[in-house]
């Protein structure tokens, strides 16, 4: 019943007309749900955006995927086995740093899969991290027709007063009604926007509805065509995305220099928090545990109660940086050459965990505007 699973394709022609026909599908089957009244269960294609610093070739993958070869290096197949059950996805490396993998698989089958690759086999891969003040950035051209907030106070902060903050709410326009909730006295502290939907048309008679979260995950839940939900796609990565990680990269990464004396060139990164923190000890632990989703281990110096000095591995990508966390302001110091989606990483889960109201700075100025 309906388009259940992608096929095996041979080129990026091929793989375009096989996302065309599933966004088609995906609208038709919501229009005899919406004609029947129904709430069964609907299947969505998926894109998840996966940051790498690799290539193909040196991922291991679990025995349960395999990498299908198509007639074009950049497209690969992942077939996937589940018990009796074989799906195939569509990875997509066009952009060499910022990969695409498209699938028809349940949320929860696809995103194990996924995690599985970055998380267990030391890929050098990473989720693409987009803060709720990237979410809020991204979206704020369009109306929103659902969003998620979701927080959770993993370090106990005392000037926060809230343990969990957990929304979902669907509206024709939900644009004012997250100005409401930000801008709230109470609620706004834990306001953490999570996922947020809109509805892309890069001309009237088309469209595409979407769903972008996060870690990276865009859920197509209704549209016209695979060309309109491209468009989108390219504004979200190249247009978003990749420019944050780039400017970061370059101008706010440090080098040291022996020529005619000692000298240190570069600039830093910081996150300044609005809600001090209460317990650095406690987030200090907590960050440097090695697992996800920090994904750092290290050394902690504790200059005084207010003034930890750590030294990080990232197990993204296996290179060191310098944190130094005071109550109300985390420094970064990314040595030349260091992968700036792991400072978005930090960011999006301290919006996520310790204040949804801190923003990433740099020479003064924020990253990401709001």
């Amino acid at each position: 019943m309906g388009y259940e699973i992608l096929p095996k394709i041979a080129s990026r022609k091929q793989m375009y007309s096989q996302l065309d026909l599933a966004i088609n599908n995906i609208s038709q089957e919501k229009e005899k749900k919406d004609e029947e009244n129904t709430t069964s269960q609907r299947k969505y294609l998926k894109a998840l955006i996966i940051e790498s610093n690799s290539t193909i070739n040196q991922i291991s993958p679990d025995p349960n995927i395999v990498f299908l070869p198509t007639s074009e290096e950049d497209i690969k197949i992942l077939q996937i086995t589940r018990k009796d059950n074989i799906s195939y996805s569509y990875l997509d490396m066009l952009d060499p740093r910022f990969w695409i993998l498209y699938s028809l698989d349940t949320s929860e089958d696809i995103k194990r899969e996924v995690k599985h690759l970055i998380v267990k086999n030391n890929s050098r891969l990473d989720y693409a991290w987009f803060s709720s003040s990237l979410l809020q950035s991204i979206s704020s051209r369009y109306s929103k027709t659902s969003f998620s907030m979701k927080f959770h106070n993993t370090f106990e902060n005392e000037n926060i007063p809230m343990k969990k903050l957990a929304i979902r709410l669907w509206a024709e326009d939900a644009s004012e009604i997250i100005d409401n909730l930000l801008n709230n006295d109470y609620i706004g502290k834990g306001a953490c926007i999570s996922n947020i939907e809109i509805e892309h048309r890069s001309r009237p008679d088309s469209f595409v509805k979407t769903r972008l979260s996060m870690e990276g995950s865009i859920n197509i839940s209704n549209g016209t065509s695979v060309d309109e939900f491209l468009d989108y796609q390219q504004k979200i990565v190249q247009g978003h995305y990749k420019p944050i990680v780039e400017h970061i990269e370059r101008d706010f990464t440090t080098n040291f220099s022996l020529n005619e004396g000692f000298s240190i060139n570069g600039n830093l990164l910081s996150i300044k928090l609005q809600q001090k923190i209460s317990n650095i000890e406690r987030v200090v632990n907590d960050i440097l545990k090695g697992i996800h989703p920090f994904r750092f281990v290290g050394f902690a110096n504790k200059i005084s109660d207010e003034d930890y000095l750590l030294n990080v591995l990232d197990l993204h990508t296996f290179s060191h940086f310098d944190l130094e966390i005071y109550p109300d302001e985390i420094f970064i110091n990314l040595p030349q050459g260091s992968c700036g989606n792991s400072a978005l990483r930090l960011f999006a889960l301290c919006q996520e965990r310790i204040d949804p109201k801190a923003t990433l700075r740099g020479d003064g100025n924020a990253i990401i505007a709001t």
